[in-house]
């Protein structure tokens, strides 16, 4: 997973790549007079127009696809970062396929914000100019909340239009005060970074912005064919696989005053709030402007998907800016720069990753270097020649991924990726500096909830009906059922309580981490395949064994002190007697009588499930973890803790485990934890290998030093 190839790979790569091109009659060229070539024809013969090519000023280290203001879609990136499934080297060097990959991202935006043909979902109307008025191609397609329906029914056809409780008329309807909807996404995508504060986006004037998903024939039909809307079929998957050509993408939009029109895109939309059920309330109609625009695409040569973001060049300050910023105030000093709110108040946002505006250094192959500033300025020239709205929105930046090097196969979900992060300020709001598209949604899995299978880099697909619960996991205690739990309620409460919020309980016992026993016994020790508390008797059979085994817990793991002193050694101990410790054990009885009264599928009786004995790589293992662990733990691995609340552990430093913890001492221990249940609600997607290279550059950081533990040399 290491980000370097050998030079000589490039070497034979560059090669390669003149050799091609002798081959088809052109011939290599300069960075500074580097000729664009047309792709062949992926969409209808009459949206491919030659003569509409904008012409760009950028450098590039290759040939590259024209860019043309038309209709036309790419089925894939031109060079593309493998010439076939099975290629084991790149055709060009990285800064041409960044190159090439930004080409693909704006072709892509002029064909879906196309006009769209009246009479048929998801057509441009090659007779109109994207300068004319009407819906796009892409506000044509079925929106998320028309596949995956009550109870798991079939949608209807793909032209037809699912009617929506509490409509008041308009174009379409916004009901999404999120880009992350429901409560599993909102676990999955880890879109917020503080867990106490609304991840809802507010504009200047006070007003919430509102998402829309929807998706593309191609991906629509898939799922109609293989009956994924339902989650009693989905749930048999042992794996999905979208064809080439699905696309997904997700809108943001805020309300915009008739005086703002002229610089956003615009729509009539019924715009409605959910109550506690579910509902549709306030309901009203109001013009809203598009501020944001993700576009995701599968293609022939990357499976793990093209990921290209958009925004109006006046959400946040900018070079590109025209006017008032939308979620901006520049006179005040004082506000919180990407930070979450309480609800009606303003967000103060800045681009925490900016634009590219650096033109490549071709002479290093290894680079992803794009000018994408000047990529942008080329393309508004044309859009504001051609009259239209869109010359106020910009590229923010291409994802794609690099392809594997080597004989041995991998899952989709094992990547390298360039960039390395990308986000949106209108949907990766607060996550921005370790905000990665195709990380992130390597996490998305189906509705099975025992067993990982991946959704193929989507979430929509758990939204599928009838929900399913998995049978590896223990509920928290809701309410009393039996005699024994009115009996010890009180008890169990507090047992479950102390899991949960082990540091801010108990600040006598735990006063330097930020940890609780529920941040490696996941589900508070009632979730198998993390070390659950079930059936401890049979490893600590006596009561002082046990007591003895949470007070090491607290000592290492807690970096803490102990809750009680055990009895033994000449002196009785009040472990007996003390009352957190009672309601630790009254609780894990509890856990017990509800695994005996349960159906389980659990497969582990303790700690985790088995992993290969493999080296790790801290070096690759640093990749892997800005990928799929940053957005939630942060870059410097010291976890989430906005507003004083846990949020996200840390995972490192002084607030972490320590150095007699077993996620240090124990090999393999970090690394199956990892394996099985990272990134959270997502277990089984790394493979081992990653799993290990992870627990490897964890290893690697500095930990608190313990009593009886060896200093550890980073």
């Amino acid at each position: 997973m290491s980000t370097r190839l050998p030079l000589l790979l490039f070497v034979a790569a560059s090669l390669l790549a003149v050799a091609t091109l002798l081959v088809i009659g052109l011939h290599p060229t300069s960075a500074t007079t580097a000729k664009h070539v047309n792709t062949t024809v992926a969409s209808p013969a009459k949206c491919f127009n030659p003569r509409a090519k904008i012409p760009l000023t950028g450098r590039t280290c290759g040939p590259v696809p024209d860019l043309q203001l038309s209709c036309y879609l790419p089925s894939d990136m031109t060079p593309s970062p493998s010439p076939s499934p099975t290629s084991m080297m790149p055709i060009a060097n990285f800064n041409t396929l960044q190159r090439s990959a930004d080409i693909f991202s704006w072709q892509e935006f002029f064909a879906l914000n196309w006009p769209a043909r009246s009479d048929m979902r998801g057509e441009p109307d090659v007779n109109k100019k994207i300068g004319d008025n009407g819906p796009r191609v892409w506000e044509t397609w079925k929106e998320e909340y028309e596949v995956y329906l009550k109870d798991g029914r079939k949608p209807r056809p793909w032209n037809d239009t699912e009617p929506v409780p509490g409509a008041c008329g308009g174009e379409k309807i916004f009901f999404r005060t999120q880009k992350i909807h429901d409560v599993v996404d909102a676990t999955l995508q880890a879109a917020a970074a503080d867990g106490t504060l609304p991840s809802t986006l507010t504009d200047q004037n006070g007003k919430l912005v509102r998402y829309e998903i929807r998706l593309n024939k191609v991906l629509f039909d898939h799922i109609i064919k293989h009956r994924l809307y339902n989650a009693n079929v989905q749930a048999l998957a042992k794996s999905v696989d979208f064809p080439d050509g699905a696309i997904l993408i997700k809108a943001a939009w805020r309300e915009v005053s008739p005086a703002e029109e002229k610089l956003f895109h615009t729509v009539t939309a019924c715009v409605c709030d959910k109550d506690k059920k579910g509902r549709m309330v306030n309901c009203h109609k109001q013009r809203m402007g598009l501020v944001g625009f993700h576009i995701t695409q599968k293609t022939p040569s990357a499976p793990q998907w093209v990921w290209s973001t958009f925004e109006q060049v006046n959400n946040v300050p900018g070079i590109a800016a025209t006017g008032e910023l939308s979620f901006n105030d520049p006179s005040c000093t004082t506000c919180p720069v990407n930070k979450q709110t309480q609800s009606g108040t303003p967000n103060q946002m800045v681009r925490a990753v900016t634009i590219p505006g650096v033109e490549p250094n071709c002479a290093e192959p290894t680079q992803a270097v794009d000018n994408v500033r000047r990529l942008n300025d080329d393309v508004r020239k044309a859009l504001a020649i051609a009259g239209s709205v869109f010359r106020y929105y910009e590229l923010i930046n291409t994802q794609w991924p690099v392809p594997q090097v080597g004989s041995t196969p991998q899952p989709e979900t094992v990547f390298n990726v360039r960039p390395l992060t990308l986000g949106n300020t209108t949907m990766e709001s607060f996550v921005q500096p370790t905000s990665t598209c195709m990380g992130c949604h390597s996490t998305a899995r189906t509705v099975n909830a025992n067993n990982f299978v991946s959704s193929d880099f989507s979430f929509t697909l758990n939204n599928a009906q009838p929900a399913k619960t998995s049978c590896k996991i223990i509920p928290p205690p809701n309410h009393p059922k039996t005699r024994w739990d009115r009996k010890h309620w009180p008890e169990i409460k507090r047992g479950h309580a102390l899991a949960t919020e082990t540091y801010e309980l108990l600040p006598a016992f735990v006063p330097k981490a930020k940890l609780h026993c529920a941040s490696c016994h996941l589900g508070a020790g009632g979730n198998s395949d993390a070390a659950w508390w079930v059936d401890l008797k049979s490893e600590y059979p006596t009561k002082p064994k046990l007591q003895a085994r949470i007070n090491h817990c607290f000592t290492n793991s807690l970096n803490g002190k102990e809750l009680c002193t055990p009895a033994g050694k000449g002196q009785k101990g009040d472990c007996d007697t003390n009352k957190n410790m009672e309601a630790f054990l009254t609780y894990m009885q509890w856990l017990d009588k509800q695994a005996a009264s349960m159906r389980l599928c659990n497969t582990v009786k303790h700690g985790y499930p088995q992993i290969s004995t493999l080296t790790g790589d801290p070096i690759a293992g640093q990749q892997v973890f800005i990928q799929k662990c940053a957005v939630c733990h942060g870059l410097d691995g010291q976890g989430r803790y906005e507003s004083n609340t846990y949020y996200r552990p840390a995972l490192w430093g002084p607030h972490s485990f320590n150095q007699a913890a077993g996620m240090f001492t124990t090999p393999s221990y970090l690394a199956a934890f990892v394996r099985w249940n990272m990134p959270l609600m997502a277990g089984g997607e790394l493979s081992n290998q990653e799993a290990w290279d992870v627990e490897a550059f964890i290893h690697s950081k500095s930990l608190p030093i313990s009593p009886g533990a060896q200093l550890f040399e980073k």
